[in-house]
């Protein structure tokens, strides 16, 4: 078993499943853009990137280029909508109580309002010693940023730094900081482009951490 001092989760399509209040908010706001409704796939495929390139995502081959209103009508829409159908991936809660002696964080390129949000409704926002959002740093995900200010923060070495993520973009982001990474397979990242990522561990479940690190 390795050594962790440092868990860094990533939000949606790891900790928590974000997914249905985010195509929900993405329909709604290409209906009040009398704009055609995408399938849960391509909203799917959408996801990861920030707020801004989900919606650029969802606006291309609509004819209409307006980012700044579709961003703007989303974050309306999420805003009231986000803890409809969300909840906490299995073994979610679990895993971040089990490792309650550890550093437990989250790198996200989520907006930090929504994901605090999400934490106060699930009512498991005091677990986390340090939340970052697409909105906290100058750059986001898979620049190691955010995860070289965690280390300076807690004094931790890369070796017992741990980026769980269901994206590549997770695990380029920990491989730029030289942490160790962990693929999760369940989530709303491409399955094909997180194996070609090559994380140092891939896992089907989140209660896998136990058996792996201490």
């Amino acid at each position: 078993m390795k050594k962790i001092s440092i868990f860094v989760y990533d939000f949606d399509g790891t900790l928590v499943d974000t997914f249905e209040d985010i195509a929900n908010s993405v329909n709604l706001t290409l209906t009040e853009m009398s704009l055609q409704s995408l399938d849960r796939g391509t909203i799917c495929k959408n996801i990861g990137s920030g707020v801004v390139n989900l919606m650029t995502r969802s606006l291309a081959g609509s004819g209409c280029n307006d980012v700044e209103t579709a961003v703007s009508i989303f974050q309306k829409y999420y805003n009231h909508h986000l803890l409809d159908q969300t909840n906490f991936y299995p073994s979610g809660r679990e895993i971040v109580a089990h490792f309650s002696n550890k550093r437990n964080t989250i790198l996200s390129n989520k907006p930090v309002s929504f994901i605090e949000k999400i934490l106060i409704g699930l009512n498991f926002l005091s677990p986390f010693d340090l939340i970052l959002g697409g909105d906290s740093l100058k750059e986001r995900k898979p620049n190691p940023i955010g995860l070289q200010l965690l280390m300076k923060k807690f004094s931790c070495p890369a070796k017992e730094v741990l980026m769980i993520g269901d994206s590549s973009i997770d695990i380029e982001a920990g491989k730029n900081a030289g942490v160790v990474t962990c693929g999760v397979t369940y989530g709303l990242g491409d399955p094909i482009s997180l194996r070609d990522s090559k994380p140092d561990y891939l896992i089907n479940n989140l209660s896998r951490l136990k058996s792996l690190f201490n």
